[in-house]
């Protein structure tokens, strides 16, 4: 395993040289080989383990399991400026504001046509519309529905939040009550 990762990166080293480097004697080809080189013997003095048991990968996939239930009881527990203002029961996990369910920018091709006839094409990315028709970033924060359906969306300065599938040890009253 060492011999294919010191010479996967002896390859990637000469490559990376003939594509950059204009001036050998320049100083930013001299920091190019110093850092390349220093790269290497890290490598070889202590080489990237092979994992056996991937622990964050588990955990993540784990909790993507754990969530994926309808009508999951979650006790959303809202924080601002580090002061529990209490909670909610909620149906579900909360939802970053930030998520979308379509792209929040899509590629468009443009044409461009040369001096000497030829066509060239650039991709460019430009902002999507929303479900709802508009545009922009949503502030950061959280959005979920309670228990009882209400919509419930929470950010801004100092905001934070915990959430759990169990109530918490907390004393803060229940936000709202069924």
């Amino acid at each position: 395993m060492k011999k294919v990762v010191l010479g996967f990166l002896v390859f990637v080293s000469i490559f990376m040289v003939g594509c950059f480097e204009t001036d050998p004697n320049s100083g930013a080809s001299q920091a190019q080989a110093a850092a390349e080189s220093n790269s290497n013997t890290a490598v070889i003095s202590i080489p990237i383990p092979e994992m056996e048991y991937f622990q964050e990968r588990r955990t993540v996939a784990k909790w993507a399991l754990f969530w994926d239930k309808p009508n999951l009881p979650t006790y959303v527990y809202l924080f601002v400026y580090g002061n529990c203002i209490g909670y909610y029961v909620a149906d579900g996990k909360p939802a970053s504001t930030r998520s979308y369910l379509v792209p929040e920018v899509v590629p468009t091709r443009m044409n461009i046509v040369n001096n000497n006839g030829s066509n060239s094409y650039t991709v460019d990315m430009i902002q999507s519309p929303d479900l709802d028709g508009t545009y922009g970033d949503n502030n950061p924060g959280i959005r979920f529905f309670t228990s009882n359906g209400i919509p419930v969306e929470f950010g801004g300065s100092g905001a934070s939040y915990l959430y759990s599938s169990s109530p918490l040890p907390l004393n803060v009253p229940e936000l709202i009550r069924e």
